[in-house]
């Protein structure tokens, strides 16, 4: 059975109204405004997330090989960036679109995708939490007439709502996690076009392919979708520019091979989304949800050496 926590419903009516207070304040300001806000936010978060502030400063040592003081003051830069972007998402509602999109400057990628639309084959968009991902998916789909994302439910059922009711209000509708395969499979048969965030740690239900040099567990959704529905992969990201100016640019543009052996293609889209994604990352590390323990999952062998040698460790304690 799990722990009661008597007080949850209370932090989460807490939170939800602070976030409500947020989302208000941040519509009734500048979007660089809101977005200087953010960065405040954010810089006072890393202060504050004491946890979340170390795994970032761990997942950046590992994987970047940075020194202890170049871990730490890149973990405030990501705090701050993400504080940006998450107070920008909140403020975008009321914002027209045209206004939006003449923030951003789209690469020659993005020219590619009107022309499947017009074959009447859908998409699959993938991006990261990287910048802003929210923007992102939002303008995009506008361009190519309309995107369905997956997203896993928040634990906080009112901070949930508020969220998807700002996406929705954004032009973006939503495949809730549960239902996602089968949903996104169906809609690119049909010619529509599907968003994805791959990046986090998929737990057992990934494969591990590497991602910064170790096994991650990466979702298989993606790969599998494109095989399915013969279509192609167009991933692409949001970098800042300037006070909320962007740049979006395409980092892949992967086709599944007809015919081949779904298992080793699967592997092969897998490997090459994580490896378009570190070299991203690599060149604005800031940009990236360092927060999040990526590889949490180890591989099934390392998985069952620890189980062992903690179960050892227990008989001789």
């Amino acid at each position: 059975m799990g722990r009661r926590r008597p007080l949850r419903p209370v932090r989460h009516a807490l939170e939800t109204g602070a976030l409500r207070l947020l989302a208000w304040t941040a519509r009734s300001l500048p979007l660089e405004a809101a977005s200087r806000l953010g960065g405040v936010l954010g810089g006072a978060a890393h202060v504050l997330l004491a946890r979340r502030r170390r795994i970032a400063e761990e997942n950046l040592r590992a994987a970047l090989g940075l020194s202890d003081e170049d871990a730490a003051r890149m973990g405030r830069a990501v705090f701050r960036q993400l504080g940006r972007s998450f107070v920008e998402f909140l403020a975008l509602p009321g914002r027209s679109a045209e206004s939006l999109e003449r923030r951003i400057a789209f690469d020659d990628g993005f020219d590619r995708l009107p022309a499947h639309r017009a074959g009447g084959r859908g998409v699959i968009l993938l991006t990261a939490h990287y910048g802003n991902w929210e923007l992102l998916g939002a303008v995009t789909g506008r361009r190519i007439g309309g995107m369905a994302y997956v997203f896993p439910a928040q634990s906080n059922p009112g901070a949930d709502a508020l969220i998807n009711a700002t996406r929705r209000r954004l032009g973006v509708a939503l495949i809730p996690m549960e239902q996602g395969m089968r949903r996104a499979l169906r809609l690119l048969l049909q010619g529509g076009n599907v968003g994805m965030l791959p990046d986090q740690d998929a737990r057992r239900l990934g494969i591990h392919v590497p991602f910064f040099g170790r096994p991650a567990s990466t979702l298989t959704g993606p790969a599998r979708l494109a095989i399915r529905a013969r279509c192609p992969i167009f991933f692409a990201l949001l970098d800042r520019v300037g006070p909320a100016r962007y740049q979006a640019r395409t980092i892949a543009w992967i086709e599944p091979v007809a015919g081949a052996e779904e298992e080793g293609e699967v592997r092969r889209i897998c490997g090459e989304i994580n490896q378009a994604l570190e070299r991203a990352v690599r060149e604005r590390p800031d940009h990236w949800y360092w927060i999040h323990r990526r590889w949490k999952t180890p591989p099934p062998g390392d998985a069952a050496a620890h189980a062992t040698a903690t179960a050892g460790e227990i008989a001789t304690s």
